[in-house]
């Protein structure tokens, strides 16, 4: 009788075969014949039947297969030679003449063709391995389902392709070459990436002088790799090769091909004389990543023994980022210390067209790597385990597991208390491998990420910094996206950086165009996506739908309709697989690449309607979560009725208004591109909903560019729909918006508008902001007086509706435009009547304004001593609770103090502090003072040039905007400074100017204070008469307002002007 597993598993009793029942059945009678005359438990059968997952009945069941097996073999007969299963101890036996079994006369066979190797037959190599092959009738264990039959297939089928290889080398020793080109071009199509296969192939190619077939297969082999797995052909692949090219004899190349993977079959044990196995595969100089070769170089260093693990991961956890790179890099500079060898196994965790490796079969091909025989494998797995560990246990070698799919694949693998370094590279997080220390990979730095790409594209033709920086950003700074479109660069000589460039930049995005002749970042990116659950799928593709930089549990469980719980596990599984990034705890997003691979597939695998489901409730989640907000927030806005929708969804949690604030601006790009995707996506009402429900935030923390341009979509919205109300609010956040940024004409003309309406509507707390706005913008284009009345029109409606808060604001604006009058006693009644009602109120930001404020009165009346100590005294508070608006504003006003007082240095370094802040602001009329201080601080300092420069640059923007006090503050600038250097007729024309224009303002202070330097100009000319009388009308006013100017003026000498900046932006 004689029991096939090289095939269908089979009984045959003189050639006829027994037909055996079940599945059950051969997967037992398989399971004893693999050890036949060797002892099997019954809980190992029980595992192999059921796959693990025995059922409550198993072991009676087992028992009844046993039987059925039974009854079959005793059709053989009942003689002692006759074949039975026996029973000892829980265990059962397969009692058998080992030959009767066709693996064990497969075994056989391959030892007698490694003596005859050995003895230098190789035409009974070749004999010997046929006939080994005949007994195969397809793949082992046929049919049978399970992980245990899965397992054992792929062991025996190394083993059958090792006795393959052998004897196709054994023919190709002889000379037989074209004998092997039919079979092993069937072995290729089979095994595309197995590089000992298409060696072969280019051997019986040349041997058999088609010398473009061979290098063809080379070509092939290459361009797969390189598609699929990222990777070069190895070193034995690229010997053959060049030894082709170079048109080698081919006995020479036959000879000395590689034993690796296809050595001999030896009678037993391994060799001890083969050069110790190096299969690196190819790579160029690694460009970048020393400080990660550092952190894994020094991890070596502490890990001297005992079997150090290094698994080298993605913090990105994307295709393509160089992992592999990295850990071949670091096996081939390692070499030195690890001379027993330098090996590579591939683990096809991720591959588009195989299975992972199963422990099993990486195993056996480790243990072939390193001169095992492929006849004293064994099958099972801790067999396969103890070899290993015996083979490497006194080897000093390192060897990179590539692209393991996780750690139960891996773990089997490693060498355990061995010399030898195992650096494992994957796109999973691996744990619970032991002493493993992790390695973060993320995308290069730009300089490396430039290096990459001229490495690749070549240095003539990528000269321009510039636009090699705008590709390798387009490329999100991927090693392997660099070098696709690097390297499709150079093929196409036609071509400039900005063809390229614009290409990269174009709609949809640079997924498509991430690609060269062998492969594209679009089929890398898709191992990663097939390698999750249905569920995991959902959750990387919804997510992609996301229209901000970043999103939280919350938005995630609002675009997935999940449960908070559920969703945070989905989450912590695309963490775990490096699809997602966690830059900051609690905070996920996509690379630029996946982002844009996630959207991709939404919208070629979902359904329209779930797409727009999804955005909607993630629209409406942002907008009921910033109008939460801006009410805790900001409490004292006036705001928009809300729009009646009664089911809210779960908020995020905000306890108090500074847990608010750090709301919007954790969420603020958030928010921004949820209003831009709802207003260009047809749901216009809900983005102008939220633009109000933003603006706030946006208002008091300066973002006033941002602001502009959804606030002047909301009031075109509202206005389309004539909603009056909703557009009375719109125009006034963007009245106020105008105004900050300098744009006067703009702010008065939406603040007149905004005023009309609320008068119509009878919205009294809208009419009150209204009269403030345009107080404000009033006060920005000189018109101090017209400024006075509107805000006491605003300060009647606050004291009418008792509203205390409001009232306090317009006494704040009052004193300030009051000040500008030179009415400095009048403003100090309203100024500190203001501190009382922001104090009584809790409004901790507007005793700060009023506190400047004051500090700039002590300034006017010329005592700058005490004016510098309010500043610094009021600047610590500022930083803690102040805008970046209120902070940069008091720097500007200390600063203009510290240079009255002798430290233009210090004056200097605030002024530009300050001017910093203005322009990421956008606010222009405030760029305007802090040009105009810098002006006067290097004046002070005696650097002239650098005075009349800043006090130019305050002009031609403070004209351009139309604010007045700072067109007269840098005319009179430029006066004195022309006047200092003798230039009397360009002194006068520019302090002429700075008279009439504050004159026109009616700012009597800039009026006198200029009027007192022209008289400079006019003594200089010797017209005394004139000098008197400007000087005289100078001294009338400051009086008042300035005793020690006054007491200069009246003393004959020249008067420095001066000028602070007052906080009226939210008064």
């Amino acid at each position: 009788m004689d029991i096939h597993l090289l095939g269908p598993v089979e009984l045959r009793l003189e050639g006829r075969q027994l037909k055996l029942g079940s599945d059950k059945e051969r997967t037992l009678l398989a399971a004893l014949a693999l050890e036949v005359g060797r002892p099997v438990s019954m809980n190992a059968l029980m595992d192999r039947l059921w796959d693990g997952k025995a059922l409550p009945r198993a072991r009676e069941n087992a028992h009844t297969y046993i039987s059925r097996v039974r009854k079959h073999l005793r059709l053989a007969g009942t003689g002692p030679s006759a074949p039975r299963i026996t029973s000892r101890a829980h265990t059962y036996v397969l009692d058998t003449d080992p030959d009767s079994v066709d693996l064990n006369r497969f075994q056989r066979l391959t030892d007698l063709a490694g003596a005859a190797a050995t003895s230098g037959d190789d035409e009974r190599v070749v004999d010997l391995l046929a006939r080994a092959e005949d007994l195969w009738q397809g793949e082992a264990l046929a049919g049978l389902p399970g992980t245990w039959a899965e397992t054992v297939r792929a062991t025996l089928a190394e083993r059958r392709l090792h006795a393959t290889i052998s004897r196709i080398a054994a023919l190709h020793r002889l000379g037989r070459f074209a004998d092997s080109i039919g079979e092993l071009s069937a072995m290729v199509r089979q095994r595309p990436e197995d590089e000992t296969v298409a060696g072969q192939l280019m051997l019986a190619y040349y041997g058999s002088g088609r010398y473009t077939d061979a290098l063809r297969v080379h070509q092939q082999a290459r361009q797969l790799l390189m598609s699929e797995f990222g990777s070069r052909p190895g070193a034995e692949l690229d010997r053959i090769h060049r030894g082709v090219l170079d048109r080698k004899p081919v006995d020479g190349l036959v000879r000395t091909a590689a034993a690796g993977a296809s050595s001999e079959p030896s009678p037993g044990g391994s060799s001890t004389d083969q050069p110790p196995p190096r299969n690196l595969p190819y790579q160029p100089p690694l460009i970048g990543r020393r400080s990660e070769l550092d952190a894994l170089m020094a991890s070596i260093g502490a890990e001297p023994g005992g079997g150090a693990v290094l698994t080298v991961e993605t913090v990105s956890g994307m295709a393509g980022v160089g992992k592999t790179a990295v850990a071949v890099d670091t096996a081939r500079t390692l070499a030195p210390r690890f001379p027993a060898g330098q090996v590579f196994l591939d683990l096809h965790g991720h591959s588009p067209s195989q299975e992972p490796l199963s422990p099993d079969a990486a195993l056996a091909r480790l243990l072939r790597l390193f001169g095992t025989p492929a006849d004293t494998i064994p099958v099972r797995l801790d067999e396969l385990i103890a070899l290993w560990r015996t083979t490497i246990a006194d080897r000093r070698a390192v060897i990179v597991l590539d692209d393991a799919a996780g750690p139960d694949q891996v773990a089997p693998l490693l060498p355990g208390n061995s010399p030898t370094l195992t650096i494992v590279t994957s796109r999973r997080h691996l744990t619970g491998l032991p002493h493993a220390v992790p390695l973060a990979l993320d995308v290069l730095p730009t300089d490396d990420a430039i290096t990459l790409f001229r490495s690749f594209a070549g240095a003539a033709r990528t000269q321009d910094i510039t636009e090699t920086t705008r590709i390798v950003r387009l490329c999100g700074h991927l090693p392997l996206a660099i070098e696709l479109v690097a390297n499709r660069f150079r093929s196409r000589p036609s071509w400039t950086l900005t063809t390229l460039g614009e290409r990269l930049a174009r709609s949809p995005g640079p997924l498509g165009e991430i690609r060269n002749a062998d492969q594209e970042i679009l089929r890398a990116f898709s191992l990663s996506y097939r390698a999750l659950d249905t569920a995991q799928r959902t959750t990387f593709r919804r997510l992609g739908l996301h229209p901000g930089p970043d999103f939280t549990a919350e938005s995630a469980a609002v675009l997935l309709d999940l449960p908070a719980e559920e969703t945070e596990r989905l989450i912590e599984s695309l963490l775990e697989c490096h699809l997602l990034r966690e830059p900051v705890p609690d905070r996920y997003r996509y690379h630029d690449l996946l982002g844009d691979y996630a959207r991709m597939l939404a919208f070629s695998e979902d359904e329209e309607r779930e797409r727009e489901e999804a955005l909607a409730r993630l629209i409406t989640f942002s907008l009921r979560a910033a109008e939460h907000a801006d009410r805790m927030a900001y409490p004292r806005r006036i705001r928009l009725a809300t729009d009646g929708t009664d089911q809210l969804p779960a908020l995020p949690r905000m306890r108090n208004a500074d847990e608010a604030r750090a709301w919007f601006t954790a969420e603020r790009g958030n928010l921004l591109a949820a209003e831009r995707h709802a207003r260009t996506h047809g749901s216009p009402e809900s983005a102008a909903r939220l633009a109000h429900a933003l603006a706030g935030f946006l208002e008091a923390e300066c973002h006033w560019p941002e602001a502009a341009d959804i606030l002047q979509h909301a009031a075109d919205h509202w206005s389309r729909t004539a909603d009056q109300p909703a557009l009375c609010h719109a125009l006034l956040c963007l009245s106020s918006n105008h105004a900050n940024t300098g744009r006067y004409a703009q702010a008065v003309e939406a603040g007149e508008r905004a005023l009309e309406i609320a008068r119509a509507t009878g919205d009294r707390e809208a009419e009150w902001e209204a009269y403030r706005s345009l107080g404000i913008i009033h006060w920005h284009q000189g018109g101090y007086e017209a400024s006075v009345t509107l805000h006491q029109k605003a300060l009647a409606i606050g004291v009418m509706t008792g509203n205390v808060w409001n009232e306090a604001r317009s006494r704040n604006n009052i004193a300030i435009s009051l000040l500008d009058l030179g009415e400095p006693e009048r403003a100090l009644d309203h100024f500190r009547t203001a501190l009382f009602g922001f104090r009584s109120a809790g409004d901790q930001s507007g005793v700060i304004r009023t506190l400047n404020n004051l500090g700039d009165l002590y300034s006017r009346r010329g005592d700058h001593i005490q004016a510098r100590k309010a500043f610094e005294e009021l600047l610590p508070l500022t930083e803690s609770a102040g805008n970046p608006y209120t902070q940069a504003t008091v720097r500007t006003n200390l600063a203009a103090s510290l240079a009255k007082t002798g430290e233009a240095g210090r004056a200097l370094a605030l002024h530009q502090q300050a001017l910093t802040e203005f322009r990421l602001l956008g606010d222009r009329k405030s760029q305007a003072t802090a040009h105009n201080g810098l002006g006067e601080a290097h004046l002070e300092e005696g650097s002239a040039d650098a005075s009349a420069d800043h006090h130019q640059k305050a002009l031609d923007i403070a004209r351009d905007i139309g604010a007045t006090p700072e067109i007269t503050r840098a005319l009179r600038g430029l006066g004195r400074i022309e006047l200092n250097g003798g230039r009397l007729d360009s002194a006068t024309r520019h302090l002429e100017a700075s008279i009439a224009t504050a004159h026109k303002a009616n700012a009597r202070d800039d009026e006198a204070r200029a009027q007192a330097l022209l008289a400079e100009v006019r003594l200089a000319t010797g017209d005394v008469t004139q000098a008197r009388e400007l000087l005289q009308r100078a001294l009338s006013v400051l009086r008042p307002l300035d005793a020690s100017e006054a007491e200069r003026i009246s003393s004959r000498l020249a008067g420095f002007g001066g000028g602070t900046a007052n906080l009226t932006t939210g008064e």
